[in-house]
């Protein structure tokens, strides 16, 4: 009985993809300076994006969330964000949110879609804003910002907070921890996947990657990362490990050390 109640929890926190539309928090709670977007993307979707600016510095964050719940979610860490003086734009893909509708399957891990919303939005800030663009995600948001970004002409620095790493490894690991989790076909080997990607030259004005890892991770290993580490083909990276963090809970247990890691590393690019 006890091993069917942690198979059980066990596929409860590997169910990746939990879109939610209505917003339980806005900026309005938080009494934060922001606009609203409409931006659009492939195959006529739209997606929802508010705009957090300061006048503090140059530098925008695109931030990529893992695909729980929707941005409104995700405030607390915005409004750290522009504390420390950073623009911040955050978006929701395609079935979040306000976003378009799109029929997710909880037990897919990540859609291709999700890189065309990315895309969509990159292309909006690159057209907009005249900032430093930083692409910063976690989870599947962290895998796509290091995958889509890192040859991306104006992305001067990616931040990813445990991003997949390879995923033939991941669909290894699935079966060994006996997850009911799929991934699109096609995506090995691919520009869908993060190690294949930063193993090519990256973009002209790509200055740093950090990468951000717990080491209670059940799902990619110190290893894994280890192994995207030094794959990366640009000079400037760094990988930060927390020792007391699970899988994409990385700022809720280590809020203060999180935030410094992020505001030392941009500082430096």
């Amino acid at each position: 009985m006890r091993l069917i109640i942690l198979l059980t929890l066990l596929l409860f926190v590997l169910t990746s993809l939990s879109p939610k539309q209505i917003y339980n928090h806005t900026p309005h709670d938080f009494h934060m300076t922001y606009e609203k977007l409409t931006i659009p993307s492939t195959g006529s979707a739209q997606l929802n994006a508010w705009y957090f600016p300061s006048d503090l510095g140059d530098q925008l964050m695109i931030i990529s969330h893992d695909g729980v719940g929707n941005m409104g979610d995700y405030l607390e860490r915005v409004k750290i964000l522009v504390h420390y003086g950073f623009s911040v734009l955050i978006y929701d893909y395609r079935g979040y949110g306000q976003s378009s509708d799109f029929d997710i399957d909880k037990y897919q891990y990540v859609y291709k879609e999700f890189y065309d919303d990315f895309d969509a939005v990159y292309n909006y800030c690159e057209n907009r804003f005249h900032h430093e663009l930083i692409a910063y995600g976690w989870g599947i948001g962290a895998g796509i910002s290091v995958a889509r970004g890192y040859q991306k002409e104006d992305i001067s620095g990616i931040i990813a907070d445990e991003p997949f790493v390879d995923f033939t490894a991941l669909k290894s690991q699935f079966r060994k921890i006996n997850a009911v989790m799929t991934i699109p076909e096609g995506m090995e080997n691919s520009d869908f996947n993060a190690l294949t990607v930063v193993q090519k030259e990256p973009g002209k004005n790509l200055r740093g990657i950090l990468y951000l890892h717990g080491s209670k991770n059940f799902l990619y290993s110190t290893e894994d990362m280890d192994k995207l580490m030094n794959a990366t083909s640009h000079d400037f990276k760094e990988l930060y490990q927390f020792d007391v963090a699970s899988r994409m809970d990385n700022f809720t247990v280590n809020e203060s050390d999180y935030a410094k890691q992020i505001y030392g590393f941009v500082l430096n690019l």
